[in-house]
Order: structure tokens, then C-alpha cells, then sequence
């Protein structure tokens, strides 16, 4: 008897493969097969990000490199003679995120002519493409604004003429902060991938309000180690605090509103160490501790809460990132939850 042969006379006698077998398998969900096999609506169809810490790390200290930039872009224009720290410390760890955004981007792709292959054409519907520009011209920017800083304190003997920096800074320095700040969420979300694309409204201006509210956090435990002004730390405490508590309801709109497909990033193991790491420990603790200094008359700098809120918006923000990608991996397995998309 061949193998044919075989399985029909197990079927007609209500064997392994008759129709009780068959309806009970259907039932538990494994394949309908009376056996432990899914259907091919369970296998992958689309191809997970490769995605490690490295680009992680990148979204990170990017979107902190933008923020530095704006906020002394912002003091130096704007503010008072006690910023001029702010702006000294903002314009070196611009530059200092920009190299290392550089360096991870190179690492991640594996050689550097990659990187350098991707600036032969310009894809303006291409956020990587973009992304890829963005980083160069910004980089240039936080390289010119450090030179003239290292000239200002005294380190570097010229400067950027005037009639070069200024147009520079005027025609591509803002564009070029704006687009690191939030071309990264665009990225993420511009896909097929289920968990971010119920998130395709949220995650471009999640990363923008975490890149500004961690980039604050940044300059002002740079602040408390560097003796900076109370007046500056309560207005960097402002700018996080807004930041904050507007990242946070984006969060927690997209957890209300995206359903199942997002069940990889805000339930299990992950959403708990979401909800731990950056909505309690990232958002909410910084907030309460930076809240008196800011509802006071008198400015205050305590160091200890100053540091202590910096270092816990700054691990909240890079566990979001981390949790996005993550799930991203994740719910790219998950075949059902794309095929279940009406859109």
C-alpha cells in the first residue's frame, strides 16, 4: 500500500486524518492538518528589519543632537548672558551626537562606502534617503557652530568667515535640525510592518517631543556638571516638562487606539518595561521632580534631583526607541496581523 493509498484508508476510517481529527485540529487552530502545522497564513510574509543597537543607539543620540542644536540655536539668539553656557555645552555635544551618529550609521551598514554610496542620488520619497542627507548637512552645521564656540573660548585660532557661516546657518541649519529630529519616526513608520503602521499618525512626533525632551534632559545634567545658572536649568526644565507630558498622551492615544496589531509593543514582558522604563521612570518621575523648580519664584538648581531626573528621561528615551524597534522585529513574524490590515 503507498502512501496515497494509506492516508485514505485513515481518513475513511476517522483515523489521525478522518473528519473528527480534522475539525477538532481546526479548532485548537493549529492548521486544520490533525497535526501540530500551521497554514501558510502563519509564516512570514514580510522581511523583518535587521535592525540592532546600533541603530538604535543612533535614533537615540540623533534626535538628542537636534535637540542640542535647536536649544542653542534658541539661547543664543534669544536668551540672556546666563545662557551662554547652555550654548556653549549645546553647540559641542551637537557636534560630539552628529560624529557619533556618523560612526554608528557606518557600523551598522558594515563598511563606510555604503554610507557613501548612499549620497549618489536623492530620493525625496525615500526618508532614509533623506535621513542620509539631513545627517551630512547637519553634521556640517554642528562642526561649523563648534568652530566658531572653540574660537569664542579661546582653543581655535580662526573661525568661519561671517559671510559663509551665516548663510550656511540661515539656508540649511534649521531645515537640516528639523529633518534629524524627526526623520527617524517617519522612517519607522512609512512601512508594512503592523505594530508601526497603527502608529503612523504617533511615531514621527513621539521621536520629535523624546528628541527634544531628552536632548533638554542633556543639557541640563551638562548644566549641574558644569556649575551652569539656575535661571537656564528652570528654563530647560520647562521645554522637558512640555515635551514630556505631550509624549506621553501621544503614547497613550496610540495604546488606546491601535488594537491588536500592537499587542508586540505594549502588552507582555515589553509593554510592561515600556510602561516601567519610560512612561513611570522616563516621564512621570523626571515631571514630578523637575516640577518645583519650575512653579517656583525663585529659581533653584538642586544638583541631586537635577541629575536624577537628566539620567531617568534619558534611559526612558532610549527604551522607547528600543521597545519601537523591537516590536517592529516582532510583529513582522506576525503574518496574521498583516493580513488582517483594511487598509
Amino acid at each position: 500500500m503507498d502512501a496515497t493509498e494509506k492516508h485514505g484508508a485513515q481518513f475513511a476510517a476517522g483515523g489521525a486524518y478522518g473528519p473528527d481529527a480534522v475539525a477538532d485540529s481546526m479548532q485548537r487552530g493549529d492548521g486544520g492538518f490533525g497535526r501540530d502545522q500551521q497554514t501558510y497564513y502563519d509564516h512570514p510574509v514580510l522581511q523583518k528589519p535587521h535592525w540592532k543597537w546600533e541603530v538604535v543607539t543612533y535614533f537615540f543620540i540623533g534626535g538628542m543632537a537636534a535637540a542640542s542644536s535647536a536649544l542653542a540655536a534658541l539661547a543664543a539668539s534669544g536668551g540672556d548672558p546666563d545662557d551662554a553656557l547652555l550654548v556653549r555645552n549645546a553647540r559641542y555635544s551637537a557636534l560630539a551626537g552628529a560624529l557619533a551618529s556618523g560612526a554608528l550609521l557606518v557600523k551598522d551598514l558594515g563598511r563606510p562606502e555604503r554610507f557613501l554610496n548612499m549620497l549618489r542620488i536623492v530620493k525625496l520619497k525615500s526618508p532614509m534617503s533623506v535621513g542620509v542627507y539631513a545627517l551630512s548637512v547637519f553634521s556640517m552645521n554642528a562642526g561649523v557652530r563648534a568652530l566658531e564656540q572653540l574660537h569664542a573660548d579661546g582653543h581655535a585660532p580662526f573661525a568661519v568667515p561671517g559671510w559663509l557661516a551665516k548663510p550656511l546657518r540661515v539656508t540649511t541649519g534649521a531645515p537640516a535640525t528639523a529633518l534629524m529630529a524627526c526623520y527617524t519616526g517617519v522612517l519607522v513608520s512609512a512601512t508594512a510592518i503592523p505594530v508601526w503602521f497603527t502608529g503612523r499618525r504617533h511615531i514621527p512626533a513621539i521621536f520629535v517631543c523624546s528628541a527634544v525632551s531628552t536632548g533638554a534632559a542633556l543639557q541640563n545634567a551638562l548644566l549641574v556638571l558644569t556649575g551652569g545658572s539656575a535661571r537656564t536649568a528652570k528654563k530647560l526644565a520647562i521645554v522637558e516638562l512640555i515635551a514630556s507630558c505631550a509624549e506621553a498622551v501621544l503614547l497613550l492615544h496610540w495604546r488606546l487606539s491601535a488594537g491588536e496589531s500592537a499587542k508586540p509593543l505594549f502588552r507582555g514582558a515589553r509593554g510592561r518595561r515600556l510602561e516601567r522604563f519610560t512612561l513611570v521612570g522616563g516621564l512621570a518621575l523626571p515631571a514630578l521632580l523637575l516640577l518645583p523648580s519650575v512653579l517656583s519664584r525663585r529659581p533653584r538648581h538642586d544638583r541631586l534631583l537635577g541629575l536624577t531626573a537628566a539620567v531617568a528621561a534619558l534611559f526612558g528615551g532610549y527604551v522607547l526607541r528600543e521597545s519601537i524597534v523591537h516590536a517592529g522585529r516582532d510583529s513582522a513574524d506576525d503574518a496574521r496581523a498583516y493580513l488582517r490590515h483594511p487598509e
